[in-house]
């Protein structure tokens, strides 16, 4: 008898109980069928299988070294040592609960693979594919230490990557040319600057004067990027090029006016010497090469399959 015969008999079989009408209701239902074909392929392994063939895949074992990964995974920490200590420190109670608790997963997992529930699932691709990411990032630690040399030569190809960015210590007192011609707002801004020249006007005292600012008043240690992303590139161009003085100097120009400087401090952007990165120099080099490796690793398992390519 062809196996389709098998399966439908076994399965009528199975609901040979059901009234007719709540039998034609259920098995309308996506699940029911479902799980009506589950019980017919068991019944049909019970049929044509061996008792040997069926008790093979039911046999879970249980050791130390299972509960402690186990352990592990449960408690997402990974420190195969301290799992064992703990493991041996339970008492029985304990450890038999977790025994059930790995037993049930067990189960549950093999049921799971037995129906092929992990066909089709995106979700379990994506994780598989992050599993096989790992053991290729795993093959890193075969590798041997980068040397100094290796180490100098990949600080040389990357030095910018280590700039330390410009800094910047100034207050400013705005004059807004919203409302005023551009000739007007400057003669102003300077008009502003020869007062606060002449009167000696310092840092702290500068909010006294000029108009209200979009931002702040008062800039420390701030570097190139945020005073480009308050006063526009053309802006942070200028006052840079300037030197720390007691004088306020400017007018200097915005996208919203004209601003008055008093700069205190300029750290100027820099590379540091080797000497000085060599921590972080080793781990990017470290992390680069890791990823080379990864992805050499994945190129070989890629290499083994023929890949044909069919669109319309």
């Amino acid at each position: 008898m062809p196996l389709s015969m098998h399966l439908k008999f076994i399965f009528r079989l199975a609901m040979i109980e059901m009234d007719d009408l709540n039998m034609r209701v259920m098995m309308s239902e996506p699940l029911v069928q479902f799980m009506g074909i589950g019980l017919a392929v068991h019944l049909l392994a019970k049929v044509i299988l061996p008792p040997a063939a069926l008790d093979a895949g039911y046999e879970i074992v249980v050791n130390e070294a299972r509960l402690s990964y186990f352990m592990q995974t449960q408690a997402r920490a990974f420190q195969s040592e301290d799992a064992k200590s703990l493991l041996a420190s339970l008492s029985k109670s304990d450890k038999d609960r977790l025994i059930r608790d790995y037993v049930r997963g067990e189960v549950l997992f093999r049921e799971a693979m037995a129906m092929r529930l992990d066909e089709n699932d995106e979700i379990i691709r994506r994780r598989l594919i992050q599993k096989m990411e790992y053991i290729a990032q795993g093959f890193f630690d075969e590798i041997s230490p980068l040397d100094k040399n290796e180490l100098l030569d990949f600080y040389e190809s990357n030095m910018d990557d280590y700039r330390v960015p410009a800094q910047i210590t100034f207050t400013h007192v705005f004059v807004a040319h919203d409302g005023r011609d551009e000739t007007t707002a400057k003669r102003l801004a300077i008009e502003t600057q020869n007062k606060l020249n002449k009167s000696a006007i310092p840092f702290e005292q500068s909010g006294q004067f000029g108009e209200r600012f979009l931002y702040n008043r008062n800039y420390a240690e701030r570097s190139d990027i945020e005073v480009t992303s308050h006063f526009g590139e053309s802006f942070k161009r200028q006052i840079f090029d300037l030197n720390p003085s007691d004088l306020w100097q400017g007018p200097v120009r915005s996208n919203y006016g004209y601003h008055l400087i008093l700069l205190k401090k300029l750290k100027k952007s820099f590379i540091p010497k080797f000497d000085e990165v060599i921590a972080a120099v080793v781990t990017d080099a470290q992390r680069q090469e890791s990823r080379e490796v990864k992805r050499e690793a994945i190129k070989k398992l890629v290499d083994k399959y023929r890949v044909t390519v069919k669109l319309e």
